[in-house]
């Protein structure tokens, strides 16, 4: 029986998929909740790694149907533009992303140095983070108009030990 892991799939966007998840956030970010296109697409998308959660049984042109881009902060891996297709919100979607984002970050090599990944929550969506295991830091602020706060949560990495095996070559423990 396939699983709702089989059917959405998180990875590096391709070129023409960062061009589907734009659209999504100017549909979600301002169209919707009426945030500035200038704000909403700016020059931190160059150096951002942009991720993507695609819908393999969607049959349609474009199976993308949620994105987020992560940066890097002085302190930690930075989460930002988290975003699902509003007709595939609450269904769980949002929180295969996060995982799938914050498996990426433990396990690539260009953020080893950060213990924590980190975003600007808007307020009202803050439960949705908590619920995927991130707290909530600071004061709030305001972000074009609308109050944000910091939520925070540890990068847990799988640190397998190796034994070497009686044929010379390594096994994980």
């Amino acid at each position: 029986m396939p699983t709702k892991t089989d059917q959405y799939k998180v990875h590096v966007a391709s070129k023409d998929e960062f061009k589907q998840a734009l659209r999504i956030r100017v549909r979600v970010f301002v169209d919707i909740q009426k945030f500035p296109l200038n704000e909403e697409v700016d020059e931190l998308d160059k150096t951002a790694t942009h991720l993507v959660i695609i819908d393999t049984h969607r049959d349609v042109a474009s199976q993308v149907i949620g994105t987020l881009r992560i940066l890097k902060s002085p302190e930690a891996a930075k989460f930002g533009r988290v975003v699902i297709l509003p007709e595939y919100q609450g269904q769980g979607i949002g929180k295969l992303l996060m995982q799938g984002a914050e498996a990426y970050v433990a396990e690539s090599p260009e953020y080893k140095k950060y213990a924590y990944t980190k975003l600007g929550s808007q307020w009202d969506k803050q439960g949705f983070y908590v619920s995927c295991g991130y707290e909530a830091k600071g004061d709030i602020y305001d972000d074009t108009g609308c109050p944000h706060i910091w939520m925070y949560k540890p990068i847990v990495r799988n640190h397998l030990c190796h034994v070497g095996n009686v044929n010379g070559g390594e096994k994980p423990l």
